[in-house]
């Protein structure tokens, strides 16, 4: 009645004034749920909506016993009916109402939720309440406590919500080898038995062996990485080999095709157009500080794929990991997509597609985005900090990567399709030169495709045949080289370049037709007869037109020279110009070849074990940057990448030459940055961009550490070892 709601809720307000707090446990088959309630705060008790169809009045009354503080507890019983809407308070001494006091209900039930609610709602379980005692009003008579069993009362443990976070921190989960579980709050979250680090590498491998495709591999390893970097950085250390055809080509452009059905994607950066005056704001969410090294894509171009998109965050990711694989620490490393739309229908119109729903940005948006994030990065990062352009189309490679490098910006940059694919190759040329044991300048080389790749190529070996032979003029080394693009080969007055001409990277190449005499009369079109008008020893392809060379072209090339060199460089495998086997068939097994993608080494016969040789460029960007870094280097020039390519052609042993490999095994690809970059530091100091001092002083203000090998030691105080000094410096600061 009226009366005697009005005593119970002036009673139960007067009685929750005392209590600090409560807490409310469920036993049975349901789990255990903890709330402290403020002073003065009235909880209500009640079952969810979803179970109330199918329990209501199926069972009897369930006992119940609250204990207290203070005083003998209370038992009772409770139907399903009546539990839908309980309110009950704990009438606590106010000896006793301090922090961290606290009753408890103890329901052999499911879970019971705690709320405060703004009013107290008087249901018809009022009567089952006074009459157990749980709660008293005026007048209100107080039955004969029955005799119960002392039920135990427990103290709760407060919430420790630090373990879940643990559990989704990469950067601390270990698996079972995870360090510290209590002070984590990890106990009970994992099982018991602890291991080491070591196990941990051995379950991943185990995961990855019970894989039956690289695709499989590679989601295996995204997720990997995103939950243990621990194992995942230490697993691509012991398995470099084995893992970057998984995470970097060939399998990272079948991941960029399927990126949008991917769960776990690879961690990165993403700033659209829409970020236009705040990317700084988005660099403040990267969880690292460290940042040494930014790999941006526009995803325009991804390997000979064409436009990706937002998908293109694939090829950021996975050119970080062979960052890592190289040595260089993961934090350093900052992959970032700029999305500013695409022109991929297919990806448009794909409901999973992760990017932005727009044409390419073409005009002055895309300039003003590019300019603020490469500012960003530097002011917080620091100016020498790396940018690392990557899978740009060719409208915009050369137009960027010039206007970042020099004055006023004046960036420490690069773009690794034109000047790490041209180092590679010329690497590649250079040591098929040593296992002809002729010299480079008596080269011919034919570019089959005339984009970034092949221009940057084109350029650096010009660079590389004036720097062996110093009388061989500009004009000379270039005559030694033809290009042929989507028009055929590239000659003076092509009527096909009347309306716009020639692009300012392919006109230096242009054929002189009159230097020819009487062999003009031949198919500009036809590859196989524009190899036999050149009469070329090198046949480079970085087009991304599958077979394109056939058994015309190679039979051609092998009719002409003792051993034809031929490079099949476009990524992924499906777009390669040929296979190994093809190359060695129907050449006579004579063929000096090497490709983008690995093939493995093949028995051919006459001949005996030919090994292909791994025309990619994670052989040349490590090394690149890891000298940068070692020196402080202010800019990185073409006689830096020249650097690379001369030391990587070093690299390669008479034994491996002798099976036609020309190019070092993946297996050694960590070492070879350091070779690399020592030859890099070396050029730099030579080109004048190395930090002042950096031989004399041995001191590197960063860390404030001592690098021994940095302390001179040559007549002028120069270094006299730079694979030691570039070893230090990856030893003491990376």
């Amino acid at each position: 009645d009226t009366p005697l709601a009005e005593r119970f809720v002036a009673r139960t307000t007067a009685s929750m004034s005392r209590v600090s707090s409560f807490a409310v446990s469920v036993n049975g088959s349901g789990r255990t749920s903890r709330t402290q309630t403020a002073p003065g705060v009235v909880a209500r008790t009640h079952r969810s909506n979803r179970f109330n169809s199918h329990c209501v009045g199926t069972r009897p009354k369930r006992k119940f016993v609250v204990s207290r503080n203070s005083g003998p507890p209370v038992s009772g019983s409770v139907s399903d009916a009546e539990e839908l809407e309980l309110i009950t308070t704990v009438d606590a001494p106010a000896s006793t109402s301090k922090a961290g006091s606290c009753a408890e209900v103890v329901l052999p039930s499911r879970r019971v939720m705690l709320a405060a609610p703004p009013a107290l709602r008087l249901g018809k379980t009022m009567g089952a309440l006074f009459s157990l005692g749980l709660v008293s009003g005026a007048g209100a008579e107080k039955p004969a406590q029955a005799a119960t069993p002392q039920v135990p009362s427990i103290s709760l443990t407060p919430l420790h919500k630090s373990g879940a976070l643990t559990l989704h921190d990469p950067l601390v989960y270990n698996g079972l080898a995870t360090a510290d579980r209590t002070s984590l709050g990890l106990d009970g979250l994992l099982p018991v038995s602890v291991c080491l680090p070591s196990t941990e590498v051995l379950r991943a491998q185990a995961a990855l062996d019970a894989c039956t495709t690289q695709m499989q591999k590679y989601r295996l390893l995204i997720s990997l990485q995103n939950t243990d970097e621990t194992t995942f950085y230490t697993l691509l250390n012991e398995k470099t080999a084995e893992l970057l055809p998984v995470l970097y080509t060939p399998t990272v452009g079948e991941a960029c095709q399927q990126y949008g059905t991917l769960v776990q994607r690879p961690s990165g950066l993403t700033v659209s157009l829409n970020d236009l005056g705040k990317v700084d704001k988005l660099l403040a969410n990267w969880p690292h500080e460290t940042i040494k090294i930014a790999v941006i894509t526009d995803g325009e171009r991804i390997l000979g794929l064409g436009d990706q998109g937002a998908n293109g965050m694939g090829i950021s990711a996975g050119k970080s990991m062979v960052y890592a694989a190289c040595g260089l620490q993961p934090h350093w490393l900052l992959p970032i997509q700029v999305d500013t739309g695409t022109e991929n229908e297919v990806l448009l119109n794909d409901p999973l597609y992760v990017g932005d729903r727009r044409r390419r940005e073409r005009g002055a948006k895309y300039d003003q985005l590019l300019e603020e994030l490469v500012e960003a990065l530097r002011t917080r990062y620091g100016r020498n900090t790396i940018i690392h352009w990557e899978d740009f189309a060719p409208r915009n490679a050369f137009r960027v990567l010039q206007k970042f490098r020099s004055a006023p910006i004046s960036a420490v940059t690069y773009n690794d399709d034109i000047q790490g694919t041209a180092a590679v190759t010329v690497a590649g040329t250079l040591a098929s030169v040593r296992l002809l044991k002729g010299e480079l300048r008596s080269q011919r080389v034919l570019f089959f495709g005339a984009g970034q790749a092949n221009c940057g190529a084109a350029n650096l070996l010009v660079l590389a045949m004036m720097d062996s032979e110093p009388e061989l003029t500009m004009q000379e080394a270039r005559a030694r080289i033809w290009l042929v693009d989507s028009k055929g080969l590239v000659y003076q007055n092509r009527p096909e370049d009347k309306l716009k001409g020639l692009s300012s990277d392919k006109a230096p190449f242009a054929v002189d037709l009159a230097t020819l005499g009487g062999s003009q009369s031949f198919d500009k079109n036809d590859l196989a007869q524009i190899v036999k008008a050149s009469q070329c020893t090198v046949l480079v392809g970085a087009a991304a037109i599958p077979k394109a060379f056939t058994k015309s072209v190679i039979t051609q090339m092998a009719s002409q020279n003792k051993n034809p060199v031929i490079f099949a460089l476009s990524n992924p495998t499906s777009k390669a110009e040929c296979t190994a086997f093809e190359a060695y068939e129907w050449s006579g097994g004579r063929a000096i070849f090497a490709s983008g993608t690995k093939f493995d080494d093949l028995t051919v016969k006459g001949v005996g074990l030919r090994a292909p040789g791994f025309a990619n460029n994670a052989f040349i960007f490590p090394g690149i940057a890891l000298g940068s870094l070692a020196v402080g280097a202010t800019k990185v020039t073409d006689k830096m990448f020249l650097a690379a390519a001369v030391t990587l052609a070093a690299l390669v042993t008479e034994e491996q030459l002798q099976k036609g490999a020309v190019y070092p095994p993946t297996s050694t690809i960590k070492e070879s940055a350091v070779f690399v970059g020592a030859g890099v530091a070396a050029a730099a100091v030579d080109e004048g961009v190395a930090r002042e001092g950096v031989c004399g002083s041995g001191f590197i203000s960063a860390t404030g550490a001592k690098v021994p090998s940095l302390d001179g030691g040559g007549a002028d105080d120069t270094c006299t070892n730079w694979e030691a000094c570039v070893r230090d410096f990856a030893k003491t600061c990376l």
